[in-house]
């Protein structure tokens, strides 16, 4: 059913009528200086409450001695990078316990015995 709405010629004429007369106001709109420092004025505002509500929310958290949510991004992050560290060592570790269990190859010296066995 919409598809033929869509389709009927006098729908779509009537369409482009009122999208062309809702982009002329609004142009008008637009193009009016104390509109437009209105907007920005509001728009300034709007964005220095936020700051302010940001402040506070941080204080109010730091009062209550839980972290804001960058410093929970930060920990997560350096969480992250020692997790990675931790596997490269324990690969490391895996990999050099495999070495000293494997057989010497054929005409290798023998192994050494660590400092203080004996």
């Amino acid at each position: 059913m919409f598809d033929e709405l869509r389709r009927n010629p006098l729908l779509k004429k009537a369409l482009s009528a009122g999208e062309e007369r809702v982009g002329k106001v609004v142009a008008a709109v637009l193009s009016n200086e104390r509109v437009m420092a209105r907007v920005q004025g509001a728009v300034t505002t709007a964005l220095e409450a936020r700051a302010a509500v940001e402040k506070g929310v941080r204080s109010a958290l730091h009062a209550v001695n839980l972290p804001t949510g960058d410093e929970v991004a930060e920990l997560k992050k350096r969480i992250a990078e020692l997790e990675a560290m931790i596997d490269g060592l324990a690969t490391r570790v895996d990999r050099e316990a495999g070495a000293a269990a494997a057989p010497p190859a054929a005409g290798a010296p023998p192994p050494e015995d660590p400092p203080g066995a004996r």
